[in-house]
């Protein structure tokens, strides 16, 4: 494996807070804006990354959209990296919301992991179901960077107290939250349709006419 390879690993333990979306952006954007070779690895058993990857197939040409390279797996997650990461500058997974042995496997060989969430009680309460995973993964994997990421935030201004009092609590599992906030926005349910990031979405009178094509 390609020590010039970022692997990104969207995961945790708490199903809801927009894991799927966040991969498929990150993708996006590295391979839309900053022109890096990208493959998405989809490792939820629900595979909504890897269905996401088929609509953007099926409409690439239509729609005029780069494909992406992905894959789907629920095991044997080292051996596939080890093969294949070397190919591409970035690798992003999509663990879903459930720990599971292939996120435990992937978090071995991911350069970064990302902890989506949402500045919620319940949301909060599953970092400490995964603090001693992270702990015993940094162990072996020296090289892991990990990073929460406050998600799907409400932006009405009186909920700024509620996001910074989330990152505070991240802290004491010795998890620090990034800077950037992502908030609650219909441009992700936009986009998701046919398989697009937020990086490709037209104007609004070009989406009527897309969706009129994509009808007939």
């Amino acid at each position: 494996m390609s020590s010039n390879t970022k692997i990104i690993l969207v995961g945790g333990s708490k199903g809801g807070p927009g894991k799927s979306t966040i991969a498929q952006q990150i993708a996006g954007y590295l391979l839309v804006k900053a022109k890096k070779t990208v493959h998405l690895l989809d490792i939820d058993a629900q595979k909504t990354t890897y269905q996401w990857c088929q609509d953007r197939t099926s409409f690439a040409a239509d729609l005029k959209l780069d494909n992406f390279s992905f894959n789907y797996l629920t095991e044997g997650v080292m051996d596939y990296l080890s093969e294949n990461a070397n190919k591409y500058d970035y690798v992003v997974i999509d663990a879903g919301g459930f720990d599971s042995e292939v996120q435990r496997e992937a978090m071995l060989v991911a350069t970064h992991l990302l902890l989506p969430i949402r500045p919620k009680r319940r949301d909060i309460r599953s970092l400490a179901a995964l603090d001693g995973i992270v702990e015993k993964a940094q162990i072996i994997n020296e090289n892991l960077l990990v990073r929460v990421v406050m998600n799907q935030c409400p932006s009405l201004p009186n909920q700024a107290t509620r996001i910074i009092g989330a990152k505070e609590i991240c802290e004491t599992f010795g998890m620090i939250a990034l800077d950037t906030n992502l908030y609650a926005r219909n441009v992700y349910d936009d986009a998701e349709e046919a398989g697009r990031t937020i990086f490709e979405l037209p104007t609004a009178n070009a989406i009527k006419k897309q969706k009129k094509k994509l009808k007939h």
